[in-house]
């Protein structure tokens, strides 16, 4: 089987860390079959494959890639040339017990003694064009020299060391020895007569030696023999720069026996680019770098705690882990740009917690995972389930984001609500201060009265008579004090002037027949009756079928409403509040610039045992002071491929020697993730699970149980 072997870019480790791995190979013995290094252009881009034998895969991908960290291994793809004729060279070293350039000599002086790889150069030397006709490798085969081998080599070196007439007659012996062992005794006592000449330095024999074949091919049409030709040619040239005291020659068939080289001389022929060579166009490299998981990963499978996240992408390593219940009530980032697999992520997500009887709450801003999600959602949890469709025209699900949890403070409503429309209207306290000054005090006036909705806000400050009644009913002092002292005193004009503004962008929403219908419903679902009895919330705030603005406003005012439910099962022990996992796909959607929810939710969250999976596509989209919350409180963080400025920001949370560049070629289901493991963080590589082989589609009797228990009429 053929492997491709494909380095990062950037590798800064080069040919010692081979060589190496050569000699563990050479450990091994000689009776293991061939192993088999090929540099190949394929389809127009090239790089390095290997053909192990079975005995030494194991070893040699595992100290491979622990050599080089970021190399991953794939299955060799089949050649795709038509109508193909094969033209091949044999080469051999002459003479072999002499030795080759080693990568000690390929140091750039000039470059402070920088490494200038030379399998660069082959690699351009193979290198076709786009067409795919054409196909080259350089085919070296390599195992252990046999004992007998070994003797042999000896013999020869005793020979030679007897001395020769001539310099020229020792190198007629040398290039004799290295191919037939018989004609170089007889050769030697005609040879050696008369005067000694120098013997050539023969360190290469101090090391261990391995008996090798070196074959180049080149797989093209068949009517293209001249141009395989020449192609051979420029192959076979490109090999000079390794000649040093021998050189490669071509021989006329292929030999039976193999030449010698070291270790050291194997692994300047193959190794990794370096970093000197990542200037070769269209080299095979490493899509996704590959960071080892901790060894203390969870992998337990059905565990009732755990959420399965996806599988480790480590080398071999494919197994399946999860998140446990405790780690995940720290919450969950996913970061990535679209179309990458976020959706797929949160619909598995979404699925485990539905399928173990937890309370589940997601809000969809574009429809499509809410969809998905009704179709995996088991029969025994139907009853469960409340489907908020906020383009349902028949019978809408109702919710009063004036009515919080009994018992609960009124302030706290009122900013939830606050603080949703002025993510919609755009201003904050500097801007609009008296706006927001009238508006506080308007929804203090109406929580915890029969009048408490948003369509009575108009009505209150523009009808007197509705005005009174609710004043007399209002027991906060300074909100009282508000209305009979400080806006009955404003003459007609300047109230008119000061209330215009906010009726006016009251009357964007007010006026809305879809939403008008959902948030003026009396009483309408209830969030905190939802986490204590475990049921499943799906939002589909599809801003296509309902607007931008009033998808923005009902999802933010859903997500305020949800932190002041959270915070209200403060009034039963910890023990005995259920889980709630809260899953936002785009959460920027419903936040503005210094809206502080959820950055205060995922502080607070936990001890509530309310648990945030957040997704988005940019760390733009949010302001600073929210970035900085939810970095900073998000446990666990997955990230995607993101853009330039994010790269930037995650590789220093990730950490484990990643790159920018990393980040932005990540594959679509793959991911780093920085997961949170017994309450320590710890980053590696996975791909997510795929999405349900076989969903159970009970998504239409869904959705009618839903509009028959929950819809309005």
């Amino acid at each position: 089987m053929e492997l491709r072997i494909l380095p990062p870019t950037g590798n800064t480790r080069g040919p010692l860390a081979m060589e190496s791995l050569l000699r563990a190979v050479h450990r091994m013995g000689a009776k293991s079959a061939p192993l088999t290094l090929l540099l190949r252009s394929q389809q127009g881009s090239v790089g390095l494959a290997a053909q192990l034998p079975d005995e030494l895969r194991i070893m040699f991908l595992q100290e491979l890639q622990d050599a080089y960290p970021g190399v991953t291994v794939q299955r060799a793809q089949a050649s795709t040339v038509e109508d193909r004729h094969t033209w091949t060279a044999h080469l051999r070293l002459s003479p072999d017990i002499l030795s080759l350039r080693t990568y000690e000599q390929f140091l750039d002086l000039a470059d402070g003694r920088q490494f200038s790889d030379p399998v660069a150069g082959l690699l351009a030397a193979i290198r076709t064009g786009n067409s795919g006709r054409f196909e080259c490798t350089i085919e070296l085969s390599i195992r252990p020299a046999t004992a007998r081998r070994l003797k042999q080599t000896e013999r020869i070196v005793w020979r030679l060391r007897k001395g020769f007439r001539s310099s020229q007659a020792q190198q007629w012996f040398l290039r004799v020895a290295s191919s037939s062992p018989l004609q170089s005794r007889l050769l030697a006592r005609w040879l050696r007569r008369g005067t000694r000449a120098v013997v050539p330095p023969l360190d290469k024999l101090d090391q261990p030696l391995l008996e090798c074949w070196l074959t180049l091919r080149v797989v093209a049409p068949s009517d293209a023999e001249l141009i395989a030709q020449r192609k051979l040619r420029e192959i076979a040239g490109a090999l000079g720069r390794f000649h040093g005291e021998a050189a490669f020659v071509a021989t006329r068939r292929p030999s039976k026996r193999g030449f010698l080289l070291t270790p050291a001389e194997i692994a300047t022929l193959w190794h990794p680019l370096t970093a000197s060579g990542d200037t070769v166009s269209r080299v095979q490299r490493s899509a996704f770098r590959e960071v080892e998981p901790p060894v203390e990963l969870t992998t337990r499978k059905g565990m009732a705690d755990e959420t399965i996240l996806g599988r480790v992408q480590f080398r071999r390593q494919r197994n399946q882990f999860g998140i446990a219940m405790d780690d995940l009530r720290r919450h969950l980032l996913a970061i990535g740009k679209t179309g990458c697999g976020k959706s797929t992520f949160l619909l598995n997500v979404v699925r485990q917690q539905v399928e173990a009887n937890r309370g589940v709450v997601l809000f969809d801003p574009h429809g499509q995972l809410a969809e998905e999600v009704l179709d995996v959602i088991p029969k025994r949890r139907t009853n469960d389930v409340i489907y908020f469709d906020a383009s349902e025209r028949v019978a809408p699900v109702g919710f009063n984001p004036m009515i919080g949890p009994p018992g609960t403070d009124p302030t706290l409503v009122a900013d939830g609500v606050l603080t949703s429309f002025k993510n919609v209207f755009g201003f904050d306290d500097g801007s609009a201060p008296r706006l927001l000054h009238i508006f506080r005090n308007c929804l203090l006036s109406l929580i915890d009265t029969p009048h408490a909705s948003l369509s009575s806000l108009q009505r209150l400050l523009v009808d007197a008579p509705f005005r009174k009644t609710v004043v007399a009913q209002v027991m906060n002092a300074a909100v009282r004090e508000f209305w009979l002292t400080e806006f009955n005193r404003w003459n007609d004009r300047d109230r008119t002037q000061y209330i215009a503004s906010l009726q006016n962008k009251l009357g964007a929403f007010t006026t809305n027949e879809r939403l008008q219908r959902i948030l003026n419903c009396g009483q309408g679902i209830q969030l905190r009756s939802i986490m204590d009895q475990s049921q499943v919330l799906i939002c589909n705030l599809s801003k296509g079928t309902f607007g931008h603005d009033a998808s923005t406003l009902l999802g933010s005012l859903l997500l305020s409403s949800l932190q002041v439910a959270a915070m209200s099962r403060a009034d039963i022990p910890e023990q005995d509040r259920t889980d709630c996992v809260v899953v936002i796909d785009e959460f920027h959607s419903y936040l503005a610039d210094g809206n502080s929810t959820m950055a205060d939710a995922l502080a607070e969250s936990r001890k509530y045992r309310t648990s945030y999976v957040l997704s988005t596509q940019m760390l733009d989209q949010l302001d600073p002071q929210t970035l900085a919350g939810v970095l900073g409180n998000c446990g666990s963080t997955l990230c995607m491929t993101v853009g330039p400025r994010d790269a930037e920001i995650l590789t220093n949370l990730l950490g484990h020697g990643l790159t920018p560049d990393d980040l932005l070629k990540i594959p679509k289901y793959h991911a780093y993730l920085r997961l949170l493991i017994h309450g320590a963080a710890k980053t590696f590589s996975m791909t997510t699970l795929p999405p349900p082989k076989f969903p159970i589609r009970h998504g239409a009797t869904i959705r009618r149980v839903s509009r028959q228990r929950w819809g309005l009429r």
